[in-house]
């Protein structure tokens, strides 16, 4: 009994300090521009820091531009990750028949250097029941050191009901790169 109620306070302590992503505008869009491939509806932006509009975090293309419904962008800070700082996520959310997101990960590191993650796209054809995120240490389900690529299923309430991790990432600032991200999630 001793055990399940260590179990159950551990659980509370870790659901309070889990944080989600909050929406800035520390971060700006700008610089709207064809990607020279009009017949395919494909533009290009860039991802900028609002207070330095010099400093690029990325450049981004965005497909069926037509469809294109919202851009946002949020923070996670203090993810629990060893010299990151923060992460960036950029949602592009479209709309036509069926909605879809495709989302953008920039790990923000101590030396304000950005590393980006392979980008993850959802379809939903009527309410969301299920979806991929990446889940950070700092967050619910999280898992110190590591990042998670997980499928989220959710109840008719849109609470979780069930995780599958599809994917991890031990995170290891001396190695880690684009391309280690890539092969290190498994598909």
């Amino acid at each position: 009994m001793k055990n399940l109620i260590l179990f159950a306070f551990l659980f509370s302590i870790c659901i309070t300090n889990a944080q989600e992503f909050q929406l800035t505008d520390t971060y700006d869009i700008t610089n709207q521009r064809s990607s020279g491939q009009e017949d395919e509806d494909t533009w290009l932006v860039d991802v900028i820091e609002s207070n330095n509009p010099e400093r690029l975090v990325a450049t981004m293309s965005i497909s069926d531009f037509g469809l294109l419904d919202e851009i946002r962008i949020s923070v996670l800070s203090n993810p629990d990750l060893e010299d990151i700082n923060e992460i960036l996520k950029v949602t592009l959310e479209y709309n036509a028949c069926c909605s879809s997101t495709e989302e953008f990960y920039y790990l923000i590191s101590n030396d304000n250097d950005f590393i980006a993650l392979p980008s993850i796209k959802n379809e939903y054809a009527y309410e969301p029941i299920s979806d991929i995120h990446y889940i950070f240490p700092n967050q619910s389900f999280g898992k110190e050191g590591t990042i998670l690529r997980a499928a989220l299923q959710y109840t008719e309430t849109a609470t979780i009901k069930d995780i599958k991790v599809l994917g991890s990432i031990a995170w290891n600032d001396d190695d880690f790169d684009t391309e280690d991200a890539i092969t290190a999630i498994n598909y």
